[in-house]
């Protein structure tokens, strides 16, 4: 899965209308248990990015990582 952090967005109404695209593609024909999921995991999705990036606990920053 390929994350996108540089979109150029025109405004946060743009932006909003993006998420609401994908949320949508995410949803569609998607029902019962399995769309309880997946809104489960578009709140994760939403939480980890307000969260922001999270240290890498295994990175203790020397070379050859």
């Amino acid at each position: 899965m390929s994350d996108q952090y540089d979109w150029d967005f025109a405004g946060a109404d743009d932006a909003k209308a993006e998420i609401r695209a994908a949320v949508q593609y995410l949803l569609n024909g998607v029902s019962g248990t399995a769309r309880g999921e997946m809104v489960r995991d578009i709140v994760e999705i939403v939480r980890q990015v307000a969260d922001g990036p999270q240290p890498d606990p295994l990175d203790d920053g020397l070379p050859g990582g």
